[in-house]
């Protein structure tokens, strides 16, 4: 089996990730495996949040050592506090390795009149690796890290739970649907010239949405020239049972508009291959590491627009024996006018060949799972009440012509010739269902 690779991540919308086993604490009648510390703040439990309350100036702090945190799965903590104090920010310590302390700030309201939900992101720290076990959530004044104030009535922190995030994945994205942090890029990353970066931001926003409640928003806020800006997904998608050979063909199907036409804002998908194995080498004899390839632009308009794009994964020259361990998939935007913003949103991705290795396809196990419509054109849909991790579409020869990791349960098969195929759906829990399709 091979390893899944990632880069650091983020985002919100608590039914994009999991809480798993470090976590959530709650805080409910018990302040659980959370102490105060030092003399400038106490804590005490409450019947549904704790309260820390700040004794003079300092660092009012909550600490743990026993978080048992596995950071090479997780990268965020959600926290939900309600702030009674004058202060403005909020302090993600943890100790690493080498037992150093690294941090993470983020600015909070003051003086709130609700609970609020903020999203830390340790994965931005090359430092998140590993178990980490010691964790302090801490309070300062402002923005350049002052100790907090106390105030006259008394300066407290509700704090009502902090959960351990782990991202959601469809096809060979985290984040495919942008259903994290608000405001954020979660699991994607802007890339491209600087000037570019610069005068076309990007985001996470709820202000349009295909599926779910967010999307991906590109602002155009001055002419687009060369070297356009880019939006890359941040994991590094690794094929199993075999690697991806250069004759193998990755679909992606997503959803876009744009506030306005003028001037034709088109986006185009990029993919980079790194490359495990091959007999290619560069003019100076050194062998080459990735290979880069780009799919069709395509225009957006003013109105919610699903289009699809096939690509094979060799580059223009075709390079015999080569394969690719792993793969990473981009957007580029290009042309628009100056106030225009572009919305992405719900990709599906597929990667299909004729040479993805073979399988058994003797037997029909449809025990936990349900395919619709089917027989199939473009699209199929899998019921099934078990959590999945993955799926395979495997012809009458034994030969694996679709490879689809993650917990999405809709599969491209657009890419398929008529015929009968058997569908291997892998469950969370190791179990496999398999069922016979018919594409027509």
């Amino acid at each position: 089996m091979r390893n899944f690779y990632f880069l650091t991540f983020f985002t919100f919308v608590l039914g994009s990730f999991e809480a798993i086993a470090q976590g959530p604490w709650t805080f409910t009648n018990d302040n659980e495996i959370w102490a105060s510390t030092g003399t400038a703040a106490n804590i005490t439990a409450g019947e549904t949040y704790s309260i820390l309350t700040i004794n003079g100036a300092g660092n009012p702090q909550i600490v743990t050592t026993e978080a048992n945190v596995n950071a090479d799965l997780i990268a965020h903590a959600s926290i939900r506090i309600m702030n009674l104090s004058d202060n403005l920010r909020m302090r993600f310590i943890f100790k690493d390795a080498t037992n150093t302390n690294r941090y993470v700030d983020t600015d909070i309201t003051a003086n709130d009149s609700e609970f609020k939900t903020y999203t830390i992101n340790p994965g931005q720290s090359s430092f998140w690796t590993g178990t980490i076990n010691s964790i302090t959530i801490q309070f300062k004044a402002n923005s350049a890290n002052a100790a907090a104030v106390d105030t006259a009535n008394g300066a407290r922190f509700f704090i009502d739970d902090i959960t351990m995030l782990t991202p959601s994945f469809s096809g060979i994205l985290q984040n495919s649907s942008f259903e994290d942090i608000s405001g954020d890029l979660a699991n994607w990353s802007p890339n491209g010239n600087a000037t570019q970066l610069a005068s076309t931001p990007m985001a996470i926003t709820t202000n349009e949405s295909s599926d779910g409640n967010q999307s991906a928003e590109f602002t155009i806020n001055s002419v687009l020239t060369g070297n356009p800006p880019q939006l890359w997904n941040k994991y590094l998608w690794s094929m199993d049972p075999n690697p991806v050979d250069n004759s193998s063909e990755l679909t992606i199907t997503w959803d876009m508009k744009a506030t306005s036409v003028t001037g034709d804002p088109k986006v185009s998908p990029r993919w980079r291959m790194n490359i495990s194995s091959g007999a290619v080498t560069n003019t100076d004899g050194t062998t080459p590491t990735q290979r880069a390839t780009y799919g069709a632009w395509k225009s957006a308009t003013t109105e919610w627009t699903t289009v699809t794009n096939t690509k094979e994964l060799s580059t223009p020259t075709t390079y015999d024996d080569e394969f690719y361990d792993n793969i990473e998939l981009g957007f580029t935007l290009k042309n628009g006018a100056v106030g225009t913003k572009v919305y992405i949103d719900n990709i599906v991705t597929t990667i299909s060949g004729t040479t993805l290795g073979y399988e058994d396809v003797s037997g029909i196990n449809p025990s936990a799972i349900k395919a619709f419509p089917n027989p199939v054109s473009s699209f199929l849909n899998i019921e099934t009440s078990d959590e999945i991790v993955g799926m395979r579409v495997i012809n009458m020869l034994g030969q694996i012509v679709i490879i689809q990791k993650g917990s999405s349960k809709r599969l491209t098969t657009s890419s398929l010739n008529t015929g009968l195929y058997i569908l291997k759906v892998t469950h969370k829990n190791g179990n496999e269902s398999s069922i016979q399709i018919v594409k027509k």
